[in-house]
């Protein structure tokens, strides 16, 4: 038979007609591409953190609602430090164009207070986005030394040798000199601090028994109490933590002066056009909330700002800071 007959013709339609449904499904199960003014190149988050501690878990999750809206690929990059601030430096540097963006903890900023070599100002070399949540920092113990309360780890470690007072620290230099001096005052022990560069390790040692007790923002510490590799014992926070209801607050424990709430924000390089800061913030605030149920589970209370917000946040938060070291005799960096 001839290749172009009628016969022929209506034989290819027909073919056709039943090889689209198998191909529609393909077609339409590709994320379509959302109207954005971010920049049309890769899209990268900066995590200050290894893999698997509480920021990279809030970070992925974020990430996730991302690609959904934007029908992009969203990459994680892991850049962790003594105390999270290797994605400020690199912001510092790189392109004003919006293509990489990162998250950092208010406890990682307040460092600059008291690190002589910080590579970088929190308030003039990064341009803010927007707040992502706030959370208070844990204490917890080794589940092998069968402490439950405060009061317990603290004649544990006044009972003890020197080996006793290790405290692994994910937390700012700052915070943890301000607990320290702290203790010090109120009970007579400073502790001997060890710092890692992400939870998941110090979890691990905490758990197995080889550092006693670990410092950290609670994203970081509150799965592991809920699987028994360690038991949190304070938080700094100003009430209790619904998902965490028999974890007692500073407060309530005698020590005020340790109550705080920190925070995590987004920023991007200083420079970038306001446009792309807006459309930044418009399309991570979406994010947040809708992951905002998700978070709380690990210990964040999801909440979101505008640009000029996250500016003032920095400011008053570097000046309480500032104070709270001077209350202690601690001198800040210049």
């Amino acid at each position: 038979m001839p290749l172009d007959t009628p016969m022929k013709r209506r034989a290819l339609i027909a073919l056709g007609a039943l090889a689209a449904p198998l191909a529609a499904p393909a077609i339409l199960s590709r994320p379509a591409r959302a109207r954005t003014t971010l920049p049309d190149t890769g899209l990268t988050i900066l995590v200050g953190y290894v893999a698997g501690g509480g920021t990279d878990l809030v970070v992925r999750a974020i990430a996730t609602q991302l690609e959904q809206r934007l029908g992009r690929h969203v990459v994680i990059q892991n850049r962790p430090g003594a105390s999270g601030e290797i994605p400020g430096e690199i912001l510092k540097k790189g392109p004003p164009d919006g293509s990489t963006i990162a998250i950092l903890a208010s406890t990682s900023l307040v460092s600059k207070l008291a690190t002589k070599d910080f590579p970088f100002d929190p308030l003039t070399d990064l341009s803010p986005i927007t707040l992502a949540g706030t959370f208070p920092i844990g204490l917890g113990v080794s589940p092998k030394l069968d402490l439950r309360s405060f009061d317990e780890y603290i004649a544990w470690l006044k009972a003890g040798d020197a080996k006793r007072r290790r405290l692994g620290n994910t937390s700012s230099e700052a915070f943890i000199r301000v607990l320290n001096l702290l203790l010090d005052r109120s009970i007579g022990v400073s502790l001997d601090l060890a710092d890692y560069r992400g939870a998941a390790p110090m979890v691990n040692d905490i758990a197995e028994g080889r550092i006693p007790a670990g410092a950290a923002a609670m994203t970081s510490m509150l799965v592991a109490h809920r699987g028994h590799r360690l038991r949190l014992l304070m938080t700094t926070g100003t009430k209790r933590l619904k998902v965490a209801p028999d974890v007692p607050t500073a407060r309530e424990l005698g020590y005020a002066k340790l109550e705080m709430e920190e925070w995590f924000a987004f920023f991007t390089a200083p420079g970038t056009p306001e446009p792309i800061v807006n459309e930044w913030n418009r399309q991570l605030g979406s994010a947040i909330q809708a992951v905002a149920d998700e978070v709380a589970e690990i210990g964040l209370t999801a909440a979101t700002s505008t640009p000029a917000e996250v500016t003032a946040l920095v400011a008053g938060h570097q000046k309480t800071w500032e104070a709270r070291m001077k209350e202690v005799g601690m001198t800040p960096v210049e």
